[in-house]
């Protein structure tokens, strides 16, 4: 009898400006597994946003504090998984399986900032979370992660691609689903950290708009590009020659200090816009695949994807259209990595995080039900 599992997953991405989460329905198990999206909801973060962002952007802070933003994070993340879980009329889960908050990324190290007890307390039932830290150990960049869940969820008969256009754009190349055995296919996936995306995008409309971000790239579409600062920008958002996966010191904030005082906001936020889209677009029509799925924020932004779909020789498509919101995405697939870390699977592909061990050590840090205590109300005090 085919096996059933209802699994949370919870997304807080470098872009900090909300908290995903997202309910599958796992039929199956290990490589044979489907997944449906039976739910999904974001929130804000509210004042914990400027507090993430601080950590993130290395201000010094006492332990007390980091100590603090962690548990405030496990309550928030406790709170919407409930919510979540009763307006979609779901008694339990299975399993949740969170990301947390990356507040520094430098493979060897890297920080998912998070206390997952609050969501093992609230949801009584087993919790995964750190799961970049076994890939880490072992060598590689512990990013990305998601292509073995891109491979579950969007596989097809032709080679396809799939892109993130998060506070980093990372791709997941696929092969084609063909006569191969899953094994096979699965060690053919390949997948990279592209260049900063909606970090710098969002970076440019808090400094030149005061906005958290360009809603729809509407400012951005009303510009014009600068020729020499796209030049200087293009340049810096060339992938890495040594293939490092972005984190802390990637995101380019000098070049929008620097081109603040002699451009317009709206030339700014377009010439940003066209610069990252034609980076990303460039990394596309160099892959040669037949089409690619774009998720997350910047998906919304209407230049950015214009500017993508200029440069790349693929159609291009946005992943709402195949059944998954843009905005849930990732936390979907952090659901799918969950159930495959519980199955047992090493989740990172050696040849995507450049990882040269094949060791297998189990994937993430577990809080299991049976060890969580029985309350029922949550302290936020």
């Amino acid at each position: 009898m085919q096996r059933t599992r209802l699994v949370l997953g919870a997304m807080t991405g470098t872009s900090i400006d909300g908290i995903d989460l997202a309910v599958a329905r796992i039929d199956g198990a290990g490589l044979a597994m489907r997944a449906t999206l039976l739910a999904e909801r974001s929130a804000p973060l509210g004042p914990l946003a400027e507090r993430l962002r601080a950590a993130a952007n290395q201000h010094p802070m006492p332990a007390s504090e980091f100590a603090a933003i962690a548990r405030d994070l496990g309550v928030l993340h406790a709170r919407e998984s409930v919510e979540l879980l009763r307006s979609a009329g779901i008694a339990r889960v299975d399993l949740a399986a969170l990301h947390g908050q990356t507040v520094f990324h430098r493979p060897p190290e890297s920080w998912q900032l998070l206390n997952a007890h609050p969501v093992a307390l609230a949801l009584q039932c087993d919790v995964v979370f750190d799961l970049r830290g076994a890939d880490l150990a072992l060598g590689g960049q512990g990013a990305p992660l998601t292509p073995l869940a891109d491979w579950i969820l969007f596989r097809t008969a032709h080679p396809r691609a799939i892109i993130n256009l998060g506070g980093f754009a990372n791709a997941t190349f696929l092969p084609a689903d063909d006569d191969r055995t899953h094994t096979q296919q699965v060690a053919a996936i390949r997948g990279a950290d592209l260049c900063a995306c909606n970090q710098l995008l969002d970076h440019a409309a808090r400094r030149v708009i005061d906005k958290p971000y360009d809603s729809g790239g509407a400012v951005a579409a009303s510009g014009t590009r600068n020729d020499a600062a796209f030049a200087e920008l293009r340049a810096l958002l060339a992938p890495r020659a040594d293939g490092r996966s972005l984190g802390t010191g990637d995101e380019f904030f000098a070049w929008v200090d620097r081109y603040t005082p002699h451009l317009t906001p709206a030339d700014l936020l377009a010439t940003a816009a066209d610069a990252t889209g034609e980076a990303i677009g460039s990394a596309l029509r160099a892959s040669g695949v037949h089409d690619a799925i774009v998720a997350g924020g910047g998906a919304r932004h209407g230049r950015l994807c214009a500017a993508i779909a200029s440069t790349a020789n693929c159609k291009v498509i946005a992943s709402s259209d195949l059944g998954v919101p843009v905005s849930c995405r990732e936390a979907l697939e952090w659901a799918i990595l969950g159930a495959l870390a519980a199955d047992g699977l090493d989740i990172a592909l050696p040849a995507v995080t450049q990882r040269a061990s094949t060791g297998l050590i189990p994937s993430g840090t577990w809080i299991r039900a049976s060890a969580a205590n029985s309350p029922t109300t949550l302290n936020t005090t």
